[in-house]
């Protein structure tokens, strides 16, 4: 019997002794990953900088034009004029299965429209960067040439807007039409 107790607390301390070493094992493999991670988070990464053996100037100047990146807004226009997908909507008896091509002649269309959306002159017939609504509420409100809109026509206009960029239910012709139509007579105002 004793033979036997010497030989089972043996195995005990081999498998307590591989089981340690699994734990090991295991921890340094997470640990390393974490710290792969977070290195993979940091600005600039764990691999060489940008312009590593570049002299100051250069280094500064690289880092300044990437800077400006994140200022760079830039709004594509949806549709081209000469889109087969335009002929598609023409030629077909469906209109249901092109409610996307709706959704982007309504969005295009505000940038096709008169309405003067630029601040100080800059950029113009473009609103990159701002909340749509609150932009024609302040223009309701200010003393511009919109002063004297009707609230229920921006209201009209707002909400087309608000369905063909957000909304999930059917925008077809009907609704561009009443979208194009409160549109052409804000342009008018």
């Amino acid at each position: 019997m004793a033979s036997g107790s010497n030989w089972l607390s043996g195995v005990n301390v081999v498998l307590v002794m591989a089981y340690g070493s699994l734990v090991f094992v295991l921890l340094f493999i997470f640990v390393k990953r974490q710290i792969m991670r977070f290195a993979m988070k940091s600005r600039r990464g764990p691999h060489v900088p940008v312009g590593h053996n570049a002299p100051k100037d250069l280094k500064e100047e690289i880092d300044i034009r990437l800077s400006r990146v994140q200022d760079i807004k830039y709004e594509p226009q949806l549709l081209a004029d000469d889109d087969a997908r335009l002929l598609q909507l023409e030629t077909q008896g469906n209109q249901n299965c092109y409610n996307y091509l709706y959704r982007m002649k309504a969005l295009d269309a505000i940038r096709a429209s008169e309405i003067p959306f630029h601040a100080e002159g800059r950029h113009p017939r473009s609103l990159m960067g701002k909340n749509f609504r609150s932009y024609l509420l302040d223009l309701r409100n200010t003393s511009t040439p919109f002063k004297g809109v009707r609230k229920a026509l921006i209201d009209t206009l707002l909400d087309g807007y608000e369905t063909a960029r957000y909304g999930t239910g059917v925008f077809g012709q009907s609704e561009y039409l009443r979208y194009q139509e409160a549109l052409s007579e804000l342009a008018t105002v």
